[in-house]
């Protein structure tokens, strides 16, 4: 009897030995009965497998639930991170066993979606993601309006994040989760930068210890200082030293000669008649050297050291402050008449002819371009003729018009002669009037013209 117990014994051992050695699962083909995620996998290859398993999961409809509503989502456009790759090489005998009795085997792989822009996209066109008229959340910030680098907390708002929707469910996916109960907590767009945190702390050391220098500006008499604010939109300080953010500096520059040149100003002038009139600035003002301004600042941005920064002009007045002055030199086109003034004084007076209807002299507020001496203008006639005038000197203020005298071809001024015979614009005097205009203006000196 117990001979026919070893006999039969031996030969249920040979027979699953036999079984063990004759069926081995092939390490390219999934065994029969073999189930992954949810998803039969049976005789496929690798590839295959994982084809099948992310073509089934993309096919699903994600199904949110928020106060209320369903919305769904296709997964389609979701890729997924996986690798089936490990289980043939480590099924173990007894699932090798199962598998050939035509036992299922089930396995859980993890399931990572990769990013989708689609998916995310149609995420953020649900309506609950909708932000419109929503209030914003804001980080904890340094206020950098003034020098007191105050603490303004955090502040969450209504908006939703869809990017916290995405979150939740790639994270729900990866369990094989298709639907989730949203909160607003959950979704709701929050803070990155809060009060007490290290990032804050870290900021408003960093302003403390690069944006305290104070630059002053004076405008117009007035003191104007580049707030913490202006001093970064310009610099960015770190251990290799300031970035400077030209299109930033250019830009306080021109706001700067905006509120500082006087070019097309309006300024109010007495006449010599004693009316108050208003003439237009044209080429009379003073007027910021830009280029200059660009260098003297970021020189003061590097250093940064508090100071006055002094501006500089590529023109000034006559007087070297703002106003006409009281040197200047006055034209009266309806009078006829000239008067140079030098230090309030008037040093020069006479009558003059103007430019022709046609050939008006310019009216408004000028500066002398330069002074000659004797010289000989010329310029064409209306017909095309040419013409060549000697004058004893010449004070050009506009487009080639200026004050001269007449070498002696002109003979008497004032009156209506301009109307009849005028010049081409220039203002005739005669020649010792001139002369001695000439003898007491330089480039720069005002000239009002009305």
């Amino acid at each position: 009897m117990k001979r026919v117990i070893f006999i039969i014994f031996g030969i249920i051992v040979l027979f699953f030995a036999g079984v063990y050695l004759l069926y081995q699962p092939s390490e390219e083909f999934f065994p029969k009965q073999t189930v992954v995620n949810g998803v039969d996998v049976s005789d496929l290859k690798i590839a295959d497998a994982e084809k099948k398993l992310a073509d089934t999961w993309s096919g699903h409809d994600f199904d949110f639930r928020y106060k209320g509503e369903e919305y769904k989502v296709p997964m389609s456009s979701i890729t997924y991170d996986l690798s089936l790759g490990s289980i043939i090489p480590a099924l173990t005998h007894y699932e090798k066993f199962r598998a050939f009795f035509r036992r299922e085997n089930r396995f859980t792989v993890p399931m990572i979606p990769q990013e989708s822009e689609e998916f995310l996209a149609l995420i953020a066109d649900l309506p609950f993601c909708d932000n419109t008229g929503k209030e914003k959340t804001q980080d904890a910030y340094i206020d950098l309006s003034d020098f007191e680098f105050r603490i303004v907390e955090e502040k969450i708002g209504t908006e939703v994040d869809p990017a916290n929707v995405r979150d939740i469910a790639y994270k729900d996916i990866e369990n094989g989760i298709f639907t989730e109960l949203l909160t607003d907590a959950a979704i709701i767009r929050q803070p990155e930068v809060v009060v007490g945190s290290a990032a804050l702390a870290k900021r408003l050391q960093y302003c403390k210890d690069n944006l305290s220098y104070k630059l002053e500006f004076d405008v117009n008499g007035e003191k104007e200082v580049l707030t913490p604010q202006q001093l970064e939109d310009m610099a960015v300080y770190n251990e290799d030293g300031p970035e400077l953010n030209d299109k930033a500096i250019k830009a306080y520059i021109e706001d700067l000669a905006g509120k500082v040149n006087e070019w097309n100003s309006t300024y109010s002038f007495k006449t010599s008649g004693g009316r108050k009139i208003n003439v237009q600035a044209v080429t009379y003002g003073r007027i910021l050297d830009k280029d200059g301004m660009v260098k003297k600042l970021k020189k003061a941005l590097k250093e940064q050291k508090s100071e006055e920064v002094e501006l500089e002009w590529a023109q000034q007045t006559y007087s070297g402050g703002s106003g006409i002055g009281d040197s200047y030199i006055e034209v009266s086109i309806p009078d006829q008449h000239v008067w140079c003034y030098r230090n309030g004084e008037c040093i020069v007076q006479c009558d003059c002819v103007t430019g022709m209807p046609g050939h008006d002299t310019v009216r408004g507020l000028y500066v002398v371009q330069y002074v000659t001496g004797p010289t000989t203008l010329k310029g064409l006639n209306d017909d095309g003729s040419s013409y060549a005038s000697p004058v004893n000197c010449f004070i050009p203020f506009y487009a080639g018009q200026g004050l001269h005298g007449s070498n002696g071809w002109r003979s008497s001024w004032g009156g209506n002669i301009y109307l009849s015979s005028g010049s081409h614009g220039c203002v005739n005097c005669p020649d010792g009037a001139a002369k001695r205009i000439a003898d007491n203006v330089t480039a720069g000196y005002p000239v009002v013209i009305y």
